[in-house]
C-alpha cells in the first residue's frame, strides 16, 4: 500500500546532505584554485615569449591575464557549485530517503504501531535493507495476528470451561512467543 502523502522535502537529512555538498564544494574549490594557478602560469609564460618575440607593446601581463583567468575560474566555480549541489542532493536522496523511511518505521514500532508501507522508491539505495525490513514487518504482523487469535480462542475456551482447548491455545501462545529469541549481549 502506498503512503497517502508524498514528501516534498529538498533536504531529507540536512546535516548529512550538507556535509556531502560541503566536502565536494571544498574539493571543487581546491581544484579551481589549482586550475587558476596552472592556467595563469602557462599563459603568462606563453604570452611573454610570444609578445617579446613580436616586439609588441602591451600592458603589464598581470593586468591582462588576471581578469581573464579570474572570470574563467569564477564561471567554472559557479557552474561547479550548481552541478555538484544538484548532483549531491539527487544522489543523497537515494540514501537519505530510505534512512528517513526506516527511521519512521522504527519510530512507529516504538509507539507499537505497525507500518503498512515499508517499500522504497525504485531507484533508492539500501534495497537489501528494505527487503529485510519488509520481511521483519511481515513476520511481526503474522506473529501478532497469531497471538491475537490464540488469545481470543483461549478466552473463549476458558469461558466455555473447555480445558483441553484452552491448553492447546495456551501452547500456541507459548510456541509463538518461544519463536522470538532474546537479544544476544555484545561484549
Amino acid at each position: 500500500m502506498k503512503p497517502s502523502s508524498h514528501r516534498r522535502i529538498i533536504l531529507i537529512d540536512t546535516p548529512f546532505q550538507l556535509r556531502m555538498v560541503g566536502g565536494l564544494l571544498l574539493l571543487q574549490l581546491a581544484l579551481t584554485g589549482v586550475f587558476t594557478v596552472v592556467l595563469y602560469l602557462f599563459m603568462d609564460s606563453e604570452l611573454k615569449v610570444g609578445l617579446a618575440s613580436a616586439h609588441a607593446a602591451y600592458r603589464s601581463l598581470d593586468q591582462m591575464l588576471l581578469p581573464i583567468v579570474a572570470v574563467i575560474a569564477g564561471f567554472n566555480l559557479l557552474l561547479s557549485i550548481v552541478v555538484i549541489t544538484s548532483f549531491v542532493v539527487i544522489l543523497s536522496h537515494r540514501i537519505a530517503g530510505p534512512l528517513y523511511r526506516f527511521r519512521a518505521i522504527l519510530e512507529d514500532l516504538a509507539r507499537r504501531k505497525l507500518s503498512a508501507h515499508t517499500h522504497l522508491r525504485p531507484k533508492d539505495q539500501l534495497e537489501a535493507v528494505s527487503q529485510a525490513m519488509t520481511l521483519a514487518m511481515a513476520t511481526l504482523t503474522t506473529d501478532l495476528d497469531g497471538l491475537s487469535a490464540a488469545t481470543a480462542a483461549l478466552r473463549q475456551a476458558l469461558g466455555n470451561q473447555d480445558l483441553a482447548s484452552a491448553e492447546r491455545h495456551a501452547a500456541e501462545l507459548e510456541r509463538l512467543l518461544g519463536a522470538w529469541q532474546p537479544p544476544v549481549e555484545q561484549g
